[in-house]
């Protein structure tokens, strides 16, 4: 592994894993990138207003699920 980094960290390409390429080419990492571009007061925020959808979801499958 520190091969690979310091292969990278010096210019020349290092070896690309065949099974990483093939995942990568399935993923979207345009959020990624979106998410990285902000500041990390911003992420935090965006992170506690997930954390609030989440709580509120939870609630509602746990009110759904009561007995009627």
């Amino acid at each position: 592994m520190q091969d690979r980094i310091e292969k990278t960290q010096t210019g020349s390409q290092a070896q690309r894993d065949p099974v990483v390429e093939a995942y990568k080419r399935d993923v979207d990492r345009s959020p990624l990138r979106e998410n990285l571009r902000r500041s990390p007061t911003e992420r935090v925020a965006n992170l506690a207003a997930l954390q609030r959808l989440a709580k509120e979801a939870q609630r509602a499958g746990r009110f759904r699920q009561a007995p009627h």
